[in-house]
């Protein structure tokens, strides 16, 4: 039996800074022997990865979904993923123009000044209860972990990894994201008994 695994997440889950044979869809592929579709990528925030995945659900049998900072917000412009978090504000999203370009900083710069941190928190936590529930309501496996204490109703899985685990940009280093692979594989093998 083919098992199909789609993986999403910033880019912790993704693995910033690491060779695409260190991150966890290659794991998860190569170990795992799941068909995988790894969607993470950085800076993706959880609006991101919630409606990717509900794009994407009836084409998986399981999902691995690390959430990430409410304080992310994503839009999609013409099909080009805007990403936008805070110290997004001096980079440049090369939309069509100039233009362009700074009106999506000030849009997130606008958006988390008048909503802040306990709206996009409740948001957050909200798109990720419908999401799981959704899911498992149409009978998926699902892996829901956070690198962010959150208020949700559903159970996250919360990894830690302490300094030596990390990159000097603080993303994980080759091992700890070895050791998260087989965390999350201990989590699906639960769910499969």
């Amino acid at each position: 039996m083919v098992k199909k695994l789609y993986l999403d997440g910033c880019s912790l889950t993704y693995g910033q800074g690491l060779s695409r044979n260190q991150n966890l869809g290659y794991f998860f592929q190569h170990e795992g022997e799941y068909i995988v579709d790894d969607m993470s990528r950085n800076g993706k925030s959880n609006l991101a990865i919630c409606l990717d995945t509900y794009q994407k659900y009836q084409d998986f049998d399981v999902f691995v979904l690390g959430f990430t900072f409410s304080s992310r917000f994503g839009i999609k412009y013409r099909d080009q993923n805007i990403d936008l978090f805070a110290g997004s504000h001096g980079l440049g999203f090369n939309l069509e123009s100039e233009d362009l370009d700074l009106s999506t900083r000030q849009v997130y710069k606008y958006f988390y000044s008048v909503f802040g941190r306990p709206y996009c928190d409740d948001l957050s936590d909200m798109l990720i209860d419908t999401t799981v529930s959704f899911l498992l309501a149409n009978g998926k496996k699902v892996i829901p972990f956070s690198w962010e204490t959150r208020q949700t109703k559903t159970d996250l899985f919360y990894p830690y990894f302490g300094p030596q685990d990390r990159l000097e940009d603080g993303h994980l280093n080759a091992v700890a994201t070895k050791k998260l692979y087989q965390q999350l594989g201990v989590l699906i093998d639960q769910q499969q008994r």
